[in-house]
């Protein structure tokens, strides 16, 4: 069995639902700083005093006002009494428990720093493990894994404590992420990876939305802490019915095991559908009705039919006696064809002696002698035609024996060649799978476009336009914007590929960032419509980050072979991620117009790059580095090969038709010995 040729039915819908659930866990945690580091307004009270100081303390005793970005607070002084913070509902956060302001504003920033430094680590070790040891052994291990830290997060009473546990949960969150991605699109053949895509950036949105409800619901940081650990622990009603991969235990020569995995699916898709109780509800209707039913009447027969009845049986059995002695009749075409040359070659010279016998008998005699030149013509003839069938019939069959030949050496070869491929792959690292110049030069841009997205996305959350309403309010329109992205980014994928719009989109990115960046410089006045323009221009720049992500994914893994993509794609979220990390500490010093100017600049030279990229719209996953040449620079995968095999096909139809056709004509006699020879020609000729 293939993975390609897998029937898609109810049960691989319901896997990628199960799996969506997977990713709104990961979408949760992912987005937890935002709650985590919310910090509201707050005042210095001393012991001794009543006075409230809202906001930081300076060396000079001046006020600064809350909430101002550590760029803007020079020699700030700590509080000679306690931090209140002014909550609605009694919020919770990180930074209200540990006093996280001021002078310990830093201790704040941290906090993301080391989560994103666990996500690096994670998708590179996930990634490795995930190519030796299959996809769901490790899906089911970050899963379990990082619901015990977010477990351990609950009771944890000190910041350091909390950051060497959110620094392992970033390890775990991502390697689920990358393992439940990658399994997901291999479940399914090629001509529903974008749909199975779009439900999982869906599952990403819905898992935002959750958060974004569960976070208005749920004032305290502890407590949210602990409701987002409950969808881990559904988990356990359904993870045992999650399957490994096919394609990668095809992958990795587990052929056995890849059939069973199939072999289950397929069972499990005629479950669903009721194929199973249909039959058992017939055979108990057909066991339950006993009465025996009257045989019906039989018809009379004509002796016409019963002629072309018995006619039909013999030129059945007459065709069944003749394939089974064809092979007999192959092996003795050889000997007679060869006995005939030794007999024509003796007629030859009889003849040569028989035709000057017969000119000096004319000659001396001057006799009519019709009868005996009428003699030797006919015998002439006769050894004229059986040389031209037999050397037809020694063509037919040393063409045959060759081809067999042919076809056994290159199945050998064939086979021995996958063998050694097999054993090579199994044995090939990542250093050996760019050693290619075109994987190094796929590889280099692919990191370019994962560079370029996530510091775009950096940007982009700073960007944010802020609206008078509730901050939960306005995380849920974020996630909904979002969702109906990725429903638009679907349909461009479904009818314009992976390479256009990638492009498009990047060069979109550094279109709007260079316009936002010259906004900011040249226009320094403030007006209702500057505003307009400004959030209108950061709206439309966070689709496109949206959309540019989304595409970067899902292109990444479609490149990738099968044997070392969790590893490709997780140097891709290194990459992505050092990105991020290097626009957070570049905020505290390079202004916002130059990094807007910087990253517009390396999105359109991403962009551009992009169309040396092939084309993997409805292309087959390359499961070896060596399909990964031939798989996507072709247009069809493996089509030569497929227009071979059918014209071999049909060659040898056409010789079996020829065949049938001059056994069962009038003209063609059998002449013994599976010499077919044809009166009519030699007539004609005369």
């Amino acid at each position: 069995m293939n993975a390609e040729e897998t029937k898609v039915g109810c049960f691989q819908m319901v896997l990628v639902l199960l799996l969506g659930v997977n990713y709104v866990i990961v979408a949760m945690s992912h987005a937890l700083p935002v709650f985590h580091n919310y910090a509201p307004k707050f005042y210095c009270q001393a012991k001794d005093s009543t006075n409230k100081r809202f906001g930081c303390q300076t060396a000079n005793n001046s006020l600064v006002t809350a909430n101002l970005t550590s760029s803007q607070v020079h020699l700030i002084t700590s509080c000679s009494g306690k931090y209140h913070f002014v909550t609605e509902f009694t919020e919770s956060s990180v930074v209200t428990e540990w006093g996280l302001v001021c002078e310990k504003q830093y201790l704040s920033h941290l906090g993301p720093i080391v989560y994103y430094a666990g996500v690096i680590l994670g998708a590179w070790i996930t990634g490795i493990l995930t190519d030796r040891i299959g996809r769901f052994p490790v899906q089911a291990i970050c899963l379990y894994a990082q619901g015990t830290m977010a477990v351990a997060l609950y009771v944890v009473q000190n910041y350091p404590t909390f950051l060497a546990l959110r620094g392992l949960q970033g390890v775990f969150v991502q390697g689920l992420q990358n393992s439940t991605y990658i399994l997901s699109l291999e479940l399914f053949p090629a001509r529903f990876r974008t749909f199975v895509a779009l439900m999982m950036q869906i599952s990403w949105s819905i898992g935002l939305i959750l958060l974004a409800v569960l976070s208005y619901v749920i004032p305290d940081w502890r407590i949210l802490q602990l409701a987002i650990s409950v969808p881990t622990a559904i988990t356990v009603l359904y993870i045992w019915i999650i399957p490994e991969s096919p394609r990668w235990l095809l992958a990795k020569g587990k052929s056995t095991e890849a059939d069973m995995v199939l072999e289950r699916i397929a069972i499990y898709n005629s479950c669903c559908t009721g194929l199973q109780k249909k039959n058992l509800l017939q055979e108990a209707c057909v066991k339950s009705n006993t009465t025996p039913m009257k045989p019906e009447r039989k018809s009379r027969v004509t002796s016409i039919e019963l002629e072309k009845a018995r006619a039909n049986e013999n030129q059945r059995e007459e065709t069944t006696d003749l394939l089974n002695k064809s092979k007999l009749i192959e092996r003795k075409i050889i000997e007679n064809a060869l006995e005939i040359n030794s007999t024509n070659s003796r007629n030859k010279f009889s003849n040569m002696e028989l035709r000057e016998k017969t000119k000096g008998d004319f000659d001396k005699k001057h006799l009519p002698s019709s009868s005996k030149c009428d003699q030797n013509s006919k015998t002439i003839a006769q050894s004229e035609c059986e040389q031209k069938v037999a050397a037809k019939c020694i063509e037919e069959v040393v063409l045959r024996r060759v081809k067999k030949r042919k076809t056994d050496k290159n199945e050998e070869k064939s086979e021995t060649a996958v063998k050694k491929q097999t054993a090579n792959e199994l044995s090939s690292t990542f250093k050996n799978a760019i050693k290619p110049s075109r994987l190094r030069r796929y590889s280099a841009i692919m990191i370019c476009q994962w560079w370029a997205s996530a510091t775009a996305d950096g940007i982009s959350n700073n960007l944010a336009p802020s609206f008078p309403i509730n901050r939960h309010i306005t995380f849920g329109l974020g996630a909904i914007l979002e969702m109906a992205t990725y429903t638009f980014v679907y349909f461009i994928l479904s009818n314009y590929g992976r390479r256009v719009p990638m492009c498009t989109y990047q060069s979109l990115n550094g279109i709007m960032y260079i316009l936002i960046a010259t906004f900011l410089i040249f226009i320094t006045t403030t007006s209702p419509w500057t505003d307009l323009a400004k959030t209108i221009m950061t709206l439309f720049a966070r689709v496109t980050v949206i959309s540019t992500l989304s595409i970067v994914y899902l292109y990444s893994v479609e490149i990738s072979p099968t044997v070392i993509r969790s590893t490709w794609l997780g140097l891709c979220v290194v990459c992505a991620n050092l990105g991020n990390m290097s626009i957070i500490l570049l905020l505290e010093y390079v202004s916002l117009p130059i990094q807007l100017l910087v990253v517009g600049s390396l999105c359109l030279v991403s962009g551009m790059l992009a169309l040396i990229l092939p084309e993997t719209l409805n292309k087959v996953l390359p499961d070896q580095i060596a399909d990964m040449k031939n798989a996507i620079s072709s247009d069809n995968y493996k089509s030569g090969d497929v227009d071979t095999e059918n014209n071999a096909k049909e060659e040898v139809l056409t010789k079996r038709q020829i065949l049938r056709e001059k056994l069962f004509s009038e003209d063609w006699v059998d002449a013994g010995n599976g010499i077919l020879v044809n009166f009519t020609e030699n007539k004609n000729t005369e």
